[in-house]
């Protein structure tokens, strides 16, 4: 597996079963449909956030800035069953357009979802999801990728192209 790296890296936002935002990172995910669009995740049968979609009426699928580096870490390591994530680390939630779970400011990117199927593949389930819209940061133009533990085990594991490449390689 660990020449799976590197691999984008998305927040999924579900909410709990009393409606509260639980945010977890994910390393599975992909555009499924270009008609209707959809997005799917693969989350572990034992994850908490496995349950949170399983009985989601909707959800986000937001792609990580470089401001949020940290944030991935965090959230990575600590279980919505123990902890409200978002009110402990440095995410910002705001006001989703048609759903009522909320995005995350400074992310590159953020897709409302509505379910739209589900399978499981061994030890996960791959969840797809309806995009009813969609919003793109005007601050943060690039997504961030996780490189794996060979890079460490903090927020330097992950970087955004233009810090892999270099500043010369950066687009105009």
């Amino acid at each position: 597996m660990s020449r799976k790296f590197p691999e984008s890296v998305v927040f999924i936002v579900a909410p709990d079963a009393d409606g509260a935002p639980n945010v977890m990172p994910a390393g599975w995910s992909m555009f499924s449909s270009n008609d209707p669009l959809m997005m799917a995740v693969s989350v572990g049968l034992e994850r908490y956030t496995h349950d949170c979609l399983r009985d989601a009426d909707d959800y986000v699928i937001a792609f990580p800035s470089a401001a949020q580096t940290e944030d991935i870490v965090y959230c990575g390591s600590n279980s919505g069953a123990d902890l409200d994530k978002i009110s402990e680390s440095g995410l910002e939630p705001a006001a989703s357009a048609e759903i009522e779970t909320p995005i995350l400011e400074d992310a590159a990117a953020c897709f409302e979802c509505r379910p739209g199927g589900s399978f499981r593949t061994g030890d996960h389930r791959i969840f797809a999801g309806e995009i009813v819209a969609a919003h793109v940061s005007e601050t943060y133009e690039e997504t961030v990728n996780n490189l794996g533990r060979a890079w460490g085990d903090g927020p330097e594991r992950f970087k955004t192209l233009s810090e892999l490449l270099g500043a010369e390689h950066t687009p105009p």
